[in-house]
């Protein structure tokens, strides 16, 4: 039964063509078959064949029951074969104590369990805020941490992995700008993937006059115009693509020390038609809204500083998982950190897992106590 409504069609073509492409030109049906379609054999072929290959995706789409040599009232379908991938996305790792790494390590772990096609990373990678020596060190160590995924992985530019110091003046022009691109990848970029696109932006420009850099400053958080002509060339380039994702490292739809700059952003976005979410970082807290249809995100950190975990608040150690169907939503979800498991560490044998099972104690052994219940557990 497996795609029958494919096989029946090639079946019924090649019926169709074998004797026609075998006569000769005086045959009657030949001559039948030419009169009625007003061209030469070939070229009708040719259009049959087209047609049958533009045609051959619907047919083998359709469903099929899956193969058994028992009966069954009950018919049991298979979804047809669709284009499909995941990608995850990690947030911050800064401003947390050193050992706070090892969370990025069980991070890293969990998303090779997964299997993804790739990671984006929304930036702040490295501590930052200091000479090019002492960045190059935490570049080294964040880049060997991330070097141990088995897929891609993707950098996002954040102000700690960018800014040389607390808004001294002396610092170097671009500051680790130069640094960045040397040994993480451009400041700015994207790429396709099945069908869909992917745009990296950079939310450190700072100041267009003056050049400073401070993410608490309205006037620092703009969009260059070379950046915003580049986004609006890469834009054009996948409006016919079946959707977009953007990765930045400051949420500047969040207005107020982001300024307003974002509104002309949001409005090429809605203009394309097919962005579909946008993530971001910096807040260590996750938070979601929904505007003109696209989806606007920050994660809370991974081996960040969060002030504690409460998952009720969007403050955990997390990535999140972002599922591709065709023809389908984005399905993105939340995963804290270290919650995966491989099968393979499933111990063997029950009895080094689970304690002995204990007599039960007689009535007359035990005192009645009030037994209050643990908080989050339900009695």
């Amino acid at each position: 039964m497996k795609r029958k409504n494919a096989v029946f069609f090639r079946h019924t073509l090649f019926l169709t063509f074998t004797p026609i492409t075998t006569m000769k030109t005086e045959n009657t049906f030949y001559n039948t078959f030419q009169n009625i379609f007003g061209t030469s054999l070939w070229k009708t072929v040719t259009i049959f064949c087209l047609t049958f290959f533009l045609l051959q995706p619907l047919f083998a789409q359709t469903e099929q029951a899956v193969e058994s040599p028992r009966q069954s009232a009950v018919t049991l379908q298979v979804p047809p074969a669709q284009e499909s991938f995941t990608f995850l996305v990690f947030s911050d790792r800064t401003t947390g104590i050193p050992e706070d790494i090892a969370i990025l390590k069980d991070a890293v772990v969990d998303a090779n369990r997964l299997a993804p096609d790739f990671v984006m990373n929304i930036g702040d990678m490295v501590q930052g805020y200091n000479a090019t020596e002492q960045w190059l060190e935490q570049m080294k160590e964040y880049k060997s941490v991330m070097n141990g995924l088995k897929c891609s992985w993707f950098p996002t530019a954040g102000n700690h992995d960018i800014y040389a110091g607390r808004y001294a003046n002396d610092l170097p022009k671009g500051q680790h700008e130069k640094e960045f691109e040397e040994h993480f990848g451009p400041l700015w970029y994207a790429f396709e993937y099945k069908k869909y696109w992917f745009i990296v932006l950079f939310t450190d420009e700072g100041n267009p006059e003056t050049g400073e850099k401070n993410f608490s400053k309205p006037e620092c958080q703009t969009m260059s115009e070379p950046q915003f002509q580049w986004l609006k060339s890469v834009l054009n380039k996948a409006k016919n693509a079946d959707g977009i994702f953007v990765f930045q490292h400051h949420p500047r739809w969040l207005g107020g020390r982001y300024g307003n700059d974002w509104d002309k952003v949001h409005a090429v976005f809605v203009e394309t038609g097919n962005v579909k979410a946008v993530f971001a970082g910096h807040i260590h807290r996750m938070t979601y809204n929904e505007k003109d249809g696209i989806k606007y995100m920050t994660l809370a950190a991974t081996g960040g500083k969060l002030d504690r975990i409460d998952p009720a608040a969007g403050l955990i150690h997390e990535i999140h998982h972002v599922s591709v169907r065709q023809n389908a939503e984005p399905v993105i979800t939340v995963l804290p950190v270290k919650t995966t498991l491989d099968v393979s560490e499933i111990p063997s044998k029950q009895q080094n897992v689970l304690p002995a099972v204990q007599p039960k104690p007689k009535e007359t052994d035990t005192k009645k106590q009030d037994v209050k219940p643990i908080p989050g557990t339900v009695l």
